[in-house]
C-alpha cells in the first residue's frame, strides 16, 4: 500500500497549483488537508479542538524539551454493544505515550487487553468508561488488578463534574462571589474532562506555535510513535460542543454525533479524554464491592 498524491504527479498543471495555493491560504487546515492530501475530514461545526492545535501537540515534549514525569494512567473505552471498537490511552504526565485500538473480541476480551496493558506499563491508575453496561466490568477489573499497586477509578461521564463547588479557573481579578464553580460551568463530567483536554491542546499550541511560555504540566504531547495518529486526530477534532439552554459547557453525545453528523463513536478520543482524570490517593480494591471505587 502506498500513498500517492499531487506531489507525485510530474504533469500537475499550473492552474491546479494556483488553486491549491489559494486553498492553503484561505481554507481551514483540516479542509485543505482533506481536499489536497487525502487526510481524514477532521472538521465539524462547533468542534472544540482545531486541527492546528492537535498538530502542534505531536512530539511537543521533544520540541519544547520536557520529559514524561508524574502520574502514569491507562484509560480504557470499552465496546458496550454493537460493532464498536475498544480503545485505550497511556499517559505519563503531560506525554501521551500510546493510543491503541482493538476491533476484535467482545467487551470482556477488551477489558483483559486493557488491564494487561496497565500491568505491563506499570501504571499508577487504571480507569474505564462505566456508563451503560460497562459498569459490570468492575469485578473483572478488580480481579485482574488484585494485588497490583494500581488505583482503580470508574469513569462515569454522565455524573456531575468533579469538585462541583470548586471555582473553575480561579482569577484574582474576579471576586469570589462572582466566580463560577465547576457545577456552574459544566453540564457533566464528560464535558469537564473534554474541556481539560481542550485546554491542554490550546496551551500546547500557544507554546509550540506562538512561542509563549507555558507550564509543561498544563500541556499535552502526543508521541509520534502512535500508530493510529490520523484516526485519533479525526476523532479528537470532530468532537462538537452542544448549545445548552443554561449556558453550561456541554459536549454532544455519541448518539447525537452519529445522528446529526454521521460520526461514529469516538473511542480513541474518549479514551484520551478519560486519561485527563485527576487520580485520587491509593485505594484498596475490595472484590466484594462494599467500598467505593
Amino acid at each position: 500500500i502506498i500513498v500517492c498524491n499531487y506531489t507525485d504527479n510530474p504533469f500537475f498543471p499550473d492552474v491546479l497549483e494556483q488553486e491549491r495555493l489559494y486553498d492553503k491560504e484561505h481554507l481551514p487546515t483540516a479542509e485543505y488537508e482533506h481536499i489536497w492530501l487525502g487526510k481524514f475530514n477532521d472538521s465539524v461545526e462547533n468542534s472544540i479542538i482545531p486541527v492546528d492545535w492537535f498538530n502542534a501537540a505531536i512530539d511537543a515534549h521533544l520540541v519544547k524539551g520536557f520529559k514524561p514525569t508524574g502520574v502514569k494512567v491507562v484509560s480504557h473505552d470499552p465496546s458496550d454493544l454493537g460493532p464498536d471498537s475498544k480503545a485505550l490511552s497511556v499517559r505519563h504526565g503531560s506525554v501521551v505515550l500510546d493510543v491503541l485500538e482493538m476491533d476484535t473480541g467482545d467487551v470482556n476480551d477488551g477489558c483483559d487487553w486493557a488491564t494487561d496493558d496497565a500491568i505491563e506499563n506499570n501504571v499508577d491508575t487504571f480507569t474505564w468508561d462505566c456508563d451503560g453496561l460497562c459498569v459490570t466490568l468492575r469485578r473483572q477489573v478488580s480481579q485482574a488488578l488484585d494485588g497490583k499497586r494500581i488505583n482503580i477509578e470508574m469513569f462515569k461521564g454522565s455524573e456531575k463534574p468533579d469538585n462541583p463547588d470548586q471555582v473553575y479557573e480561579p482569577d484574582e481579578n474576579i471576586e469570589r462571589k462572582k466566580a463560577k464553580t465547576n457545577r456552574q460551568t459544566f453540564r457533566n463530567k464528560r464535558a469537564q474532562y473534554y474541556w481539560k483536554l481542550r485546554n491542554r491542546f490550546y496551551n500546547t499550541y500557544r507554546s509550540v506555535v506562538k512561542n509563549e511560555y507555558i507550564d509543561p504540566d498544563t500541556m499535552i504531547s502526543l508521541s509520534s510513535g502512535i500508530q493510529c495518529m490520523d484516526q485519533l486526530r479525526s476523532e479528537v477534532c470532530r468532537v462538537p460542543r452542544k448549545p445548552n439552554g443554561n449556558g453550561l459547557i456541554q459536549i454532544m453525545s455519541k448518539d447525537e454525533m452519529l445522528n446529526k453528523h454521521k460520526i461514529p463513536s469516538p473511542n480513541l478520543g474518549d479514551s484520551l479524554m478519560m486519561s485527563m482524570l485527576d487520580p485520587t490517593p491509593s485505594k484498596i480494591v475490595d472484590l466484594n464491592f462494599d467500598s467505593e471505587f
